[in-house]
């Protein structure tokens, strides 16, 4: 791939920044750390061999890298500025129109021989002072004085007014950093990432980052993320501060897979639009995901959490058809580039990553005592379950009864977390076995002959009950197999009904009336086991075999809608 260049090499006053240039259309901002020390070098001798590195750097900042390119009028490529700067009354915003790379090199001092000062800074080639693309400060800044302003404007680049960046490009960090990266109220049009070149070398932040507020309108790579990580060979005060992503909103893939996070880590009402991958990720102080939502399913799998883990008021916006799609992505999106057969991931092992982040966030609820919450992530758990077991190979008969097992519950009562669909269900039960009641009555006596209307019911009840001993009687198999077919006609009509959607909600609709009415009728209807004692019905009267089959399934639905009810309110279990 040809390279385009185009040469800037413009020095920020002081510091060892360079403006490189623009190569591929991206801004190249550098550390030559030779000249950081060179520049710093009396600093450095009076810190008695311990940096605080805060303190001996001032921060980069859009304002001073503006102000370089337009005094040196090389702030325009191609007819269009570099960085544009437009303010008004309370804001300024920096509008980078090419993207950003920031890197560090050695560099070379006069005599190219100073061989041991370069092993104090540069073997870990970080980026050593701290950034700020972004400053806010909360309340009037008509109160600050002149000199303290002079002083944010000279250190932090703030101008009375709040500033933040919006980056039109791709950004690149593509180096340690050893002091904070601030980017909070920023906003990224194109993707973010820690590395320019793909690799898996993990890029380390020892004060942390700030991306609080940040909108990310396209694809974040924090793969190989290392945060607050302690600073090399004790040589630096250690002044790590915590990882925020606090009100982000994230509307693309977001990878953080294998990232280790030493110090705390906030996500707090965070929105993941799209997937986000935090497989491998090890957090070894507080991870808080308070109110984050999700709108396709994480995946947390072999995570580890060493402290408090904060999900508290997690949502999950997805549903059980979405997860089904996203594991098949996953799934293609993995084995797409690998050719043979025997090293391509499975697709049940996909499901089963999914199922163990949802075990995590599970986990830390249950410790939490959070159980409303907890019965919603196990819900997520048994999706996952379902899905594996579909597509496990060389499946036994105990795992084609769970997957059948686990439809079941999920068409039923969406596994015990929803009240109003564990309500329908039941609805559902009452309003079938009306039907067939009427069907039955209605079929038996069309064939003897006796065609009734909808206002004599009654008496077509009576003639049904009249005469269905005597046609037991002389008709004892034909009578059991009309039974037989019409106990399995019920059940298939039930398992349709709960199962396929449209289907379902006609006969919901349906079955409410039909219940209602009931009620008003003949509230006894609706048990036939309370006339057991009463009613002189034979054993093979299809009304009785009806009703016998009503009454279980109808007592195990009711025992589901109230472990619902119980599972979904503050009433201990």
């Amino acid at each position: 791939m040809k390279r385009n260049i185009h040469n800037i090499e413009l020095e920020i006053p002081n510091s060892g920044i360079f403006i490189k240039g623009l190569e591929n259309e991206n801004l190249i901002i550098s550390l030559s750390i030779m000249k950081f020390k060179e520049t710093n070098l009396e600093k450095i001798a009076t810190l008695d061999g311990k940096l605080d590195v805060g303190g001996l750097a001032k921060p980069l900042h859009p304002y001073i890298i503006y102000e370089v390119l337009e005094k040196n009028n090389k702030n325009i490529f191609n007819d269009v500025n570099i960085i544009d700067k437009r303010e008004n009354e309370n804001n300024i915003i920096y509008y980078f129109n090419f993207g950003l790379i920031l890197n560090t090199f050695i560099g070379e001092n006069e005599d190219n021989k100073d061989k041991e000062a370069l092993k104090t800074l540069s073997f870990m080639q970080n980026f050593i002072p701290a950034c700020f693309f972004s400053y806010q400060i909360i309340g009037d800044s008509k109160a600050i004085s002149k000199n303290v302003l002079e002083d944010l404007k000279n250190r932090y680049g703030y101008e009375g007014k709040n500033y933040k960046s919006i980056f039109k490009k791709e950004v690149y960090i593509n180096c340690n950093c050893l002091e904070r990266l601030n980017f909070s109220h920023c906003e990224f049009e194109s993707k973010v990432s820690l590395r320019f070149l793909k690799d898996n070398k993990y890029k380390e932040f020892h004060n942390g980052v700030d991306f609080s507020n940040c909108i990310f309108k396209n694809e974040v790579d924090f793969s190989y993320f290392v945060s607050g990580a302690p600073l090399p060979d004790n040589k630096y005060y250690n002044n790590a501060q915590n990882t925020l992503f606090k009100d982000c909103i994230f509307e693309n893939k977001v990878d953080f897979h294998n990232s280790k996070i030493t110090n705390n880590i906030y996500f707090n009402n965070a929105h993941f639009k799209d997937y986000v991958d935090f497989h491998e990720c090890e957090f070894n102080k507080i991870a808080c995901f308070y109110g984050v939502r999700f709108d396709k399913a994480p995946n947390f799998s072999q995570a580890i959490f060493k402290d408090n883990f904060n999900a508290l008021n997690i949502t999950l916006n997805f549903y059980f058809d979405d997860l089904k799609i996203q594991i098949s992505k996953e799934y293609e999106n993995f084995n797409k580039d690998i050719k043979e057969k025997e090293n391509k991931k499975p697709l049940d092992k996909f499901a089963n990553d999914f199922r163990d982040s949802f075990r995590i966030f599970k986990s830390a609820l249950i410790k939490d005592n959070n159980l409303l919450d907890t019965s919603n992530f196990h819900k997520y758990e048994l999706y996952c379950k379902e899905i594996e077991l579909k597509n496990k190979k060389g499946k036994t008969f105990k795992d084609v009864v769970d997957r059948w097992q686990l439809i079941f519950y999920r068409k039923l009562c969406d596994h015990h977390t929803d009240i109003l669909q564990s309500l329908n269900s039941l609805i559902l039960v009452i309003g079938i076995f009306v039907i067939s009641s009427v069907a039955t009555v209605v079929g038996f006596n069309y064939s003897l002959g006796y065609k009734p209307i909808l206002e004599h019911w009654y008496f077509s009840l009576d003639f049904y009950n009249h005469h269905i001993n005597s046609i037991i009687q002389d008709n004892y198999l034909f009578v059991a197999t009309v039974n037989l077919v019409m106990l399995f006609g019920y059940l298939i009509l039930v398992g349709f009904a709960l199962c396929l959607k449209y289907m379902r909600e006609f006969f919901i609709i349906i079955s409410y009336v039909i219940t209602l009415l009931v009620l008003a009728v003949s509230p006894k209807i609706l048990i036939p086991a309370m006339g057991i004692f009463t009613d002189k019905r034979a054993i093979l009267d299809p009304l009785s075999v009806l009703g016998g089959i009503y009454t279980i399934i109808f007592g195990f639905v009711a025992f589901s809608f109230i472990k619902t009810i119980r599972k979904n309110s503050i009433v201990p279990s």
